[in-house]
């Protein structure tokens, strides 16, 4: 009985001591630089939202804040990278819907809820649904008439286990129609195909479709999200169009590695949001076709919480191939 009273003791005054040195901790950070590991490669979405919040933050916080490029297995690197990293609120992670999709469809072996701490929420991204100039489809309900006409005539870019492959698969059930995925590994390649016509539906992000029409190569039929793209206002969401299941978009948000302090993430999300409401830098993200999603950690848990149940139920409902 003594010894456990010496144990219980000894917790008491180890989390004394803790919430001590909190205050003291977030005090001091940060006293170097701090980086932000995003897992794609320079120019991507992600990357571009990463960098512009990084420039804002390096002023916020009066500390350098770097990002760092880990691409590689499908955002695996990176992800598995941070989660072993120290968590003192100098290495964290920028990333998005994608990871959730290699969680629940690869099962890698972290966990975004457990292994991380959810800090800032940093906007959506919805995607477009687009055709080749060569396709005489005009609207969506076109493009459903014509899949109907010919099943399995038509085919959509796609990559396995990613967002496109879920949502031409998503459109295929709410339509009732069969337009088959062609998987791709390499965007140019697909890029390439979608252009000359050798591929008729592609699902792309918002801002990589409009090369596309402006170039008179293809036209944008619909968008997901539960409103119109800010830089397509005049192309209807796919729930205008009859699909209302068709509202996902991709999410981006900030983590650190579990257990990072409390003071510390909360100075980190108050930085991130800080850059969000920054004029210049919202028309930077804008221009690239981000949406505005903001929130701290809380905000954040519960939108990953969400996300994670989301997709989880997709994926269930998509072909067993995929799992």
């Amino acid at each position: 009985m003594k010894r456990v009273t010496k144990v219980l003791r000894a917790m008491a005054s180890t989390i004394g001591l803790l919430a001590l040195q909190s205050p003291a901790i977030a005090q001091d950070y940060p006293n170097r630089a701090i980086t932000i590991v995003c897992p794609f490669g320079p120019g991507t979405a992600i990357d571009i939202i990463g960098r512009q919040l990084a420039q804002h933050m390096t002023a916020t916080l009066g500390q350098s804040v770097i990002v760092d490029n880990r691409a590689g297995a499908t955002g695996n690197i990176a992800t598995d990278y941070v989660a072993k990293a120290k968590p003192d609120g100098y290495t964290i992670y920028i990333t998005s819907t994608s990871i959730i999709l290699n969680q629940i469809v690869s099962a890698p072996g972290y966990n975004l809820q457990r292994d991380f701490a959810p800090i800032a929420l940093s906007g959506v991204l919805p995607y477009a649904l687009a055709v080749p100039s060569s396709l005489p489809a005009q609207n969506v309900q076109e493009l459903v008439a014509m899949a109907k006409a010919k099943p399995g005539k038509l085919n959509y870019v796609g990559y396995v286990g990613g967002v496109p492959q879920f949502l031409g698969e998503m459109l295929n059930r709410a339509a009732d129609i069969n337009i088959a995925m062609v998987p791709y590994k390499s965007t140019t390649d697909a890029a390439s195909d979608f252009a000359s016509g050798r591929v008729e539906v592609l699902w792309t992000p918002v801002p990589s479709s409009l090369p596309f029409a402006s170039n008179k190569q293809g036209r944008v039929l619909g968008v997901t999200g539960s409103k119109r793209a800010t830089i397509l206002p005049d192309v209807p969401t796919l729930k205008e169009a009859g699909y209302p299941d068709l509202t996902v978009e991709v999410g981006y948000w900030f983590l650190a590695p579990a257990g990072t302090p409390k003071p510390v993430v909360e100075k980190l999300g108050s930085a991130i949001k800080a850059g969000l409401r920054d004029d210049k830098v919202w028309a930077a993200l804008a221009q690239q076709g981000v949406e505005k999603k903001e929130g701290g950690p809380e905000e954040t848990g519960a939108y990953l919480a969400g996300e994670i149940k989301k997709w989880d139920a997709i994926v269930k409902q998509s072909a067993p191939a995929t799992r």
